[in-house]
């Protein structure tokens, strides 16, 4: 009885557990820098990512969305007191709206690599990997200040 109570209560608490928004993501990506700096190694390769939009540009048929990278915590959210992991584009098929993916908002990605661009920053050429973000998150501004949150309640049926 005493184990079947525990059981009962570790599953309710399970439960209760915050799932991270993408679905059957891959467990693991190479960094973004590196992929960058080896395509040919990682073309193709599924990802999951995330970082701080720096800019977007919308074209007739799709946006692209260039983003410094950071690690993802346990519910895929950008781990901001981690180092970052260099810069990407998000290429996203249709048109997004400039107000909402702003610089300095967050965001997390799935997709293919699909290709690399080299860019000037800082005087210094970079190589950066190209994503297909086939599934994206905008997370809220609040985001990193938001509380994970767990209740647990008992209903009671029955007819008078």
């Amino acid at each position: 009885m005493k184990t079947l109570s525990w059981t009962l209560v570790l599953a309710l608490l399970a439960g209760c557990a915050s799932a991270p928004p993408i679905a059957d993501a891959p467990v693991l990506s190479p960094a973004p820098y590196l992929a960058g700096e080896q395509i040919q190694r990682y073309m193709d390769v599924d990802v999951l990512w995330g970082g701080s939009i720096v800019e977007t540009r919308q074209f007739e048929r799709y946006a692209e969305i260039e983003v410094v990278a950071y690690p993802l915590d346990r519910l895929q959210r950008p781990a901001l007191d981690a180092p970052e992991q260099g810069r990407f584009i998000a290429l996203r098929a249709g048109q997004i709206d400039p107000r909402e993916f702003s610089p300095g908002r967050f965001v997390t990605l799935r997709g293919p690599i699909t290709g690399d661009r080299q860019r000037e920053l800082r005087g210094e050429s970079i190589r950066m990997a190209e994503v297909d973000a086939r599934e994206l998150v905008l997370w809220p501004w609040d985001y990193r200040f938001q509380q994970p949150r767990v209740s647990v309640s008992i209903g009671v049926s029955g007819r008078l």
